[in-house]
């Protein structure tokens, strides 16, 4: 009996998906940069750059098979809107942002559902027969698990250190492959003016982020924020009271949603406790 085969046709339509996870990706990028965690600001990714690493990796993983797609999966921006980053995924061909929530704190929600979601649909509709996922979080792995059960492979792209990724990931998925510094290095530079530790450097409101140039933020804007807050909130919390030396959890999320629609963007947590330090003194 005559071994079994592929027909070239049944190759030529396989295809294959690559799912970003664009949290991880961000604090990885600012580790391999600064060697140390940085905010997105203080890193400039080249996205053409970006985009041929990732379809190389792609070919160099699968290379029997065709693209369908890169799924890019990350928050939005303050007030529920797309950050600069966001309209920059946009503008890159194959690649398809993909927008989890944000609850009343500002807090990142639904990124990992939606990546086990469009992973196990894809593989439960035949779209693709492989996939990669470039993530450390645990949190993936029943997806992962899941899809394999469905008849795909999933592999793994990692970068920056290894102990950011999950071993209980590691050990479900079929092939472990990882971005070294130099190769990320090709699309990630520190951004003009980002300085070790990056926290003391914001972008300022309304500033763009083409050129990648962070400003220093001034004890003025914390203030400004601060008094447009306390004047929102008189209205509704009056008098405001400390607690235990605390801002009440209202009034809290209230200040960190206005400085954070005010900078157009989201606040590091050094920011946070500077505006709420600032906020205190007002009262």
């Amino acid at each position: 009996m005559a071994p079994f085969s592929l027909s070239r046709e049944w190759i030529a339509m396989r295809q294959i998906a690559v799912f970003v996870d664009a949290g991880y990706f961000w604090v990885q990028a600012g580790l391999v940069v600064h060697g140390a965690r940085s905010r997105r600001e203080d890193v400039c990714i080249d996205y053409a750059a970006l985009r041929q690493e990732v379809l190389e990796q792609a070919a160099a993983q699968f290379p029997d098979s065709s693209l369908l797609r890169v799924y890019w999966y990350d928050g939005p921006g303050a007030q529920g809107i797309k950050a600069p980053s966001h309209h920059a995924i946009d503008e890159i061909d194959d690649f398809k942002l993909r927008l989890g929530t944000r609850n009343g704190y500002g807090d990142q929600k639904a990124v990992d559902g939606l990546i086990i979601a469009d992973l196990i649909g894809l593989a439960q509709s035949k779209a693709i027969q492989g996939a990669i996922v470039l993530s450390g979080d645990a949190d993936l792995t029943p997806g992962v698990v899941t899809a394999q059960g469905l008849g795909i492979r999933v592999h793994l792209l990692s970068m920056g250190t290894t102990a950011a990724t999950s071993p209980f990931l590691r050990a479900e998925v079929d092939y472990k492959a990882h971005w070294a510094d130099p190769t990320v290095q090709k699309f990630a530079t520190a951004a003009v003016g980002a300085v070790v530790p990056p926290a003391q450097h914001v972008v300022a409101p309304g500033q763009a982020l083409g050129a990648c140039a962070p400003v220093a933020i001034e004890q003025e804007l914390y203030e400004q924020i601060a008094r447009k807050a306390l004047d929102a909130l008189q209205h509704s919390v009056n008098p405001i009271v400390l607690e235990s030396g605390s801002i009440p959890k209202t009034a809290d999320g209230r200040l960190l949603w206005i400085g954070s629609r005010e900078l157009n963007r989201d606040l590091t947590d050094i920011e946070k406790r500077a505006l709420r330090k600032t906020f205190k003194q007002l009262l």
